[in-house]
């Protein structure tokens, strides 16, 4: 079986959409497909990447910014060069059931990954691995009859090293290591302010740094940890579910991460950096899983870091969110996407 994906990441618009693409071709891969990209240049846009983890990367020609119908144009002139796909995979807020039609005409089967619900998809399969509280009614009338749809953190993507894991998070009550990763370009760099707020608490510990090698101020935290003992840069890692086992509390963003910290049952102090975040959030946090501190703009390096003298000086708080977190991810479906795909018949 040969499946495509068409994704973009960049600077600006962050590298999640990519990273949950390399997650579920890694399974594909494992299951005997062949996958390749189709992806445009621009700042941040991890090709590199991707051919570094062993896809084949046709790049999009043309102007930085293109209508829905050039991107088409251009996405069926790879197709046509290349040969036949059963599958293509698109992940890109910039398309919608337009560029779907047109391009649906080329391949076999074309799967949608969104998680914004805002516009119409002419698909055969959508995942949103969100957790919404209209989750069943979000895509109502967005989607044809046929499509099939696998909504819900049952279906979320995650890479083998999660899966591989054996964490069976036992808690002292002591918080000794914190976690703070923001995604890959973080491009209101959380990550400095972060640090910032952790140094204040005059406390030791150690503290695990994720950014992605996109990260326009990898330069300034990487100094900032070379002066603080106990700090430790991973840039582009391959780990971060060791480092999430590890890890006695999280500090990062509402994005596509927070399901990976869901699964390790690591509670995690969430500060919204994108709008499309806010209902996940909210969601999270009524069932007791996160802690919301607020709005990015909202959240400076002094209330940052008395949020968390908070929750280090009162670790039942924390223990709580441990204990509910447990059972978000109890009906997690490994392969469930990916075996749908390939056709095995099932969905789990």
């Amino acid at each position: 079986m040969r499946v495509g994906f068409r994704v973009d990441a960049s600077t600006k618009g962050g590298t999640g959409h990519v990273m949950r693409c390399l997650t579920l071709a890694g399974e594909l891969r494992t299951l005997g497909a062949e996958v390749f990209f189709m992806c445009r240049r621009r700042p941040g846009d991890l090709v590199d990447f991707i051919q570094e983890s062993g896809y084949r990367v046709y790049e999009m020609t043309g102007a930085y910014n293109v209508s829905w119908k050039e991107d088409a144009v251009r996405t069926i002139h790879i197709l046509e060069n290349i040969g036949s796909a059963e599958w293509l995979v698109v992940d890109h807020y910039g398309l919608d059931a337009r560029w779907e039609k047109a391009v649906g005409h080329h391949i076999k089967k074309l799967m949608v990954i969104d998680d914004l619900a805002n516009r119409p998809h002419d698909c055969d399969l959508l995942l949103d691995q969100n957790l919404y509280r209209n989750m069943e009614q979000r895509y109502k009338g967005l989607v044809p009859e046929r499509t099939k749809l696998l909504l819900g953190p049952a279906f979320t993507l995650l890479r083998e090293e999660f899966l591989q894991s054996t964490c069976n998070r036992k808690w002292d009550g002591n918080v000794r290591r914190i976690l703070v990763s923001f995604g890959g370009s973080d491009p209101t760099n959380e990550t400095l302010k972060t640090l910032k707020a952790i140094e204040k608490l005059n406390v030791p510990l150690m503290v695990d740094i994720v950014i992605g090698s996109s990260h326009s101020c990898r330069q300034d935290i990487a100094r900032f940890c070379e002066r603080k003992e106990g700090m430790q840069l991973h840039v582009q890692t391959k780990e971060m579910a060791r480092l999430m086992e590890h890890a006695d509390l999280a500090v990062g963003a509402g994005g596509s991460s927070v399901w990976e910290r869901c699964y390790m049952d690591l509670p995690s102090l969430i500060i919204e950096t994108a709008a499309n975040q806010r209902e996940v959030i909210s969601t999270l946090q009524e069932k007791g899983v996160v802690f919301y501190l607020g709005k990015s703009e909202e959240v400076d390096v002094n209330l940052l870091s008395q949020h968390l003298q908070r929750f280090i000086a009162e670790p039942d708080l924390i223990k709580k969110a441990l204990e509910t977190g447990k059972h978000l991810m109890k009906d997690h479906k490994p392969y469930g996407v990916s075996r749908l795909m390939m056709g095995d018949g099932s969905d789990g």
